[in-house]
């Protein structure tokens, strides 16, 4: 079904411009990425033509499905006529709290929980399946409108997603610095791009190094207990980026990929596999992952046997949960709490803390 859109008027609080906007055909968006120093605003319309901001400098006035604007501010207004909602986009100098959510797969499960009571967040990758409109509508129709910093996951460039680059607007591999908290962003599936994330890493290090903390975000995990395990190569490939830059803060490892929530401690750093947002389940363990042992159960502590290279880094295991999640990060002056949110109960059932 065809929405009909009505223009769409934002207020940019810096530059105090009243700008009308048309998206007629209306699919999904606008969603709001956290961008350098400003915002990509982003949308997209069942069919192919312009739809544009006048007034800002817009890659989107062009004929296609997927459009987008860069905004030279981290701070505005924008409501949509005939909507009781009013959204407020600002992402404060000062980070406090921050989620992370991976694997949406186009599922309401995670927008029909969702509060907004965080500065911004995290998608660890998988925002689609496929990547139809038809997805993208039931997925982003009642995204909520908070600054976003997106890695790329194996499911969103396929097929008609294949236009997210463009709509995303960043590389593969990128850095962000947020007040003083720095995100390395690295596409990698497993045994590919590995050398390019490392590269990249390695070449962009030294803009984190006064950060007061740094996190990096990939897709696939280093360490995990669903189906898709670990690659020992790729996992060693992160282990050795951090262990060689111990002048970095270096706090956590934020991924997705297998649908399974596991958190893992090494050397004082964590690694947080955030489970699904919404896609389908995985059971904890499969065949492929532990040879003979196959475990059938929701929950699993503590250390856990390495069994072959699907199951590197079990050793440092803490904790695996069959559940739908987010992870919140709240930043206090004395240490970094990670809570973990069951999605079907909205409610916290497991934190982890990180002294400074």
């Amino acid at each position: 079904m065809f929405l009909t859109v009505i223009p769409v008027s934002i207020w940019v609080t810096v530059t105090m411009v009243n700008v009308q906007s048309q998206f007629p055909e209306f699919c999904y968006g606008p969603l709001a990425f956290i961008h350098e120093e400003g915002t990509r605003i982003n949308w997209c319309t069942y069919k192919m033509q312009k739809s544009y901001l006048p007034g800002f400098p817009s890659q989107s006035n062009i004929i296609s499905n997927y459009h987008s604007v860069f905004v030279n501010s981290t701070s505005f207004n924008y409501s949509i006529p005939g909507r009781d909602t009013v959204y407020n986009y600002h992402l404060p100098s000062q980070i406090t709290k921050f989620v992370v959510i991976s694997d949406t797969h186009q599922n309401t499960k995670y927008t029909s929980t969702m509060d907004t009571n965080y500065d911004f967040m995290i998608h660890a990758g998988d925002m689609c399946t496929d990547g139809y409109l038809s997805e993208l509508k039931t997925g982003f129709e009642n995204w909520p409108t908070k600054p976003m910093l997106f890695t790329r996951g194996n499911h969103d460039y396929q097929y008609q997603f294949s236009q997210f680059k463009r709509v995303n607007a960043r590389p593969n591999n990128y850095y962000q610095k947020i007040g003083n908290i720095s995100f390395f962003s690295v596409y990698i599936q497993y045994h590919r791009n590995n050398q390019k994330a490392h590269s990249f890493l390695e070449k962009n290090a030294h803009l984190a190094v006064n950060s007061q903390h740094v996190f990096i975000i990939v897709h696939c995990p280093p360490y995990a207990t669903g189906g898709h395990g670990a690659v020992k190569s790729y996992s060693q490939m992160i282990e050795k980026f951090i262990d060689e830059h111990p002048e970095l803060n270096i706090r956590a490892v934020f991924s997705g990929h297998n649908h399974v929530f596991a958190a893992f401690r090494r050397n004082g750093v964590f690694y947080f596999v955030n489970g699904v947002g919404g896609g389908a389940l995985n059971s904890v363990y499969s065949e492929g992952t532990m040879g003979e042992r196959v475990w059938r159960t929701e929950e699993l502590h503590g250390e856990l046997v390495e069994i072959n290279e699907k199951s590197y880094g079990y050793k440092w295991h803490l904790d695996s949960y069959l559940k739908f999640t987010r992870t919140e990060v709240e930043l206090q002056n004395d240490k970094i709490v990670f809570s973990i949110r069951d999605l079907d109960t909205n409610t916290v059932f497991q934190t982890y803390e990180k002294t400074l």
